[in-house]
């Protein structure tokens, strides 16, 4: 057990300059103390493409396809490559920099909430796995896209991505968030991602329709999940609140970082 206390906020659809803005704004909080650890799920307004924090413009996207198709485009503050938010469930986990969490390596701390993921898909009927540690295969560089990236931190099914995620320490606090798919749509990655397989056009993604038959609804999706990350940890997520905090610092850098385009195209 790392932590004695968990939050848990659940968000409706919002655009990628506020979902971007809020990530951060609770990591700051939680790394000042004036939050517990926190796990937060949430959805998009709109299909969204995020850039890695390091990664160069444009990153193996086709920003005038993006334009075209009415995709906005967002820059992350954690690393990894690019994603398209679409038919996604995303978690973002914020836990400070304290005890245990501050001396794990970054695959410890990936494999621990991974592990907790897993717990909670596993309610769902779903068996997942690690993506192994260790360099990435060269299509993963060449298109620019996280979910042709299948070794840690993806979580894999039958060796089918399921799970991408992406990861920033702060002085004080951890922030990592992944996309879970709920449903796939293989032609638009091909649009969004000139690169991404033609032969194989589900380029060993999966998502949860393809899983189930269906995609759970929304509450039971988040409760399972919840459920397997207080097995894991051996404390129960309390739903809770936003502070005025994070909501007052969510409203600035969404205006001042995350909807910047200076900020966006920086790379």
């Amino acid at each position: 057990m790392l932590e004695s206390q968990w939050r848990l906020l659940r968000d409706g659809p919002a655009d990628g300059p506020w979902n971007m803005a809020l990530d951060e704004a609770v990591a700051l909080a939680v790394g000042e103390g004036q939050a517990p650890a926190t796990l937060r799920f949430y959805t998009w307004s709109a299909p969204t493409v995020s850039f890695g924090y390091l990664q160069r413009t444009p990153g193996g996207v086709d920003l005038d396809a993006c334009r075209r198709e009415g995709i906005p485009l967002v820059r992350r503050f954690s690393g990894g490559r690019a994603v398209l938010h679409a038919e996604e469930l995303t978690y973002s986990v914020a836990i400070p920099l304290s005890g245990p969490w501050r001396t794990l390596s970054v695959p410890a701390g990936f494999r621990l909430i991974a592990g907790a993921l897993i717990a909670g898909l596993r309610r769902l009927g779903v068996e997942a796995g690690m993506g192994e540690a260790g360099f990435q295969p060269a299509a993963g560089r060449e298109t620019g896209a996280c979910f042709l990236a299948p070794r840690l931190p993806a979580i894999l099914v039958k060796g089918r991505k399921l799970i991408g995620s992406a990861q920033r320490r702060f002085h004080r606090s951890l922030l990592q968030h992944g996309s879970l798919l709920l449903d796939f749509d293989p032609h638009l990655h091909q649009v969004v991602f000139p690169a991404w397989p033609r032969t194989d056009a589900t380029a060993g993604v999966t998502s949860l329709r393809a899983l189930l038959g269906a995609s759970p609804a929304m509450e039971r999706l988040v409760s399972a999940l919840a459920a397997g990350w207080g097995e894991v940890f051996g404390r129960p997520c309390l739903p809770g609140e936003y502070l005025p905090f994070e909501r007052s610092a969510a409203e600035k850098l969404a205006r001042a970082r995350y909807g910047n385009a200076a900020w966006t195209f920086q790379r």
